[in-house]
């Protein structure tokens, strides 16, 4: 389960851009996004809710794996991606390089860093669980975090807001300011993350291990029943 090397990256990116998939879709930099929404997040959601969302909307969007072989081996690389953006995040969020490329336009000979595809992405992950992002959105300082991420990734912003937007050297600056968003994202929600893993954790211990019987010998180690022993005491020995 290592990361993706850049040859698996550029396989993944050519599949799909490829006819298996259909036109809806993502592409790789948005895939980033989308897969680093759900690192990063409150709500730790199992794949089968989140990789349909990768293909398209519509149940005709699922993409035509030529064999079962190849449908397992491109979805191993995506569950390798995932699990390489949370290494990088543990490792150290303030070195975090999401994936956008570069655009250029005519009569500008300048390459622009562009990371609108990837906020979209991110924003499409954000919408599997949208009310548990919640505390964030109410929060002054989450909402500067998000800022230049919702700019370019929502679907819709007013008119004052598309004035932020208008020119390639103002996309590219909020560009540059998702990283550090991303950090701090990955930070606030990291003590709840972590409270919620802990939880199944226990919930999944609780369910494993089997109930101690009343006249079962007490696993204090007295001899004595547990009924006669700890099952009866206010305290354990």
């Amino acid at each position: 389960m290592a990361p993706l090397s850049d040859e698996e990256l550029d396989e993944l990116d050519r599949f799909l851009m490829s006819d298996e998939v259909s036109d809806e879709a993502m592409m790789l930099d948005m895939l980033d996004g989308y897969l680093t929404a759900l690192v990063v997040g409150p709500a730790t959601l199992q794949p089968s809710k989140w990789l349909p969302g990768i293909w398209g909307s519509a149940e005709e969007d699922a993409p035509h794996f030529q064999t079962a072989e190849q449908g397992q081996h491109i979805l191993d690389l995506i569950l390798r991606h995932y699990n390489g953006i949370i290494w990088s995040l543990q490792a150290d969020a303030d070195a975090f390089e999401p994936m956008f490329h570069e655009t250029t336009y005519p009569d500008d000979p300048r390459a622009y860093v562009d990371g609108e595809a990837w906020a979209h992405g991110f924003m499409q992950g954000i919408e599997l669980s949208r009310q548990a992002w919640q505390p964030l959105f109410d929060d002054a300082q989450g909402q500067a975090w998000m800022r230049s991420i919702y700019l370019l990734g929502a679907n819709h912003v007013s008119q004052e807001e598309e004035g932020l937007m208008r020119w390639p050297a103002q996309r590219e600056e909020l560009a540059k300011a998702i990283p550090a968003g991303v950090a701090a994202i990955y930070r606030y929600w990291l003590p709840y993350r972590k409270a919620v893993q802990e939880r199944q954790i226990a919930t999944t211990i609780e369910r494993t291990t089997p109930k101690i019987g009343r006249n079962d010998p007490c696993p204090c180690g007295s001899g004595k029943k547990f009924k006669k022993c700890c099952g009866a005491a206010a305290d354990l020995h």
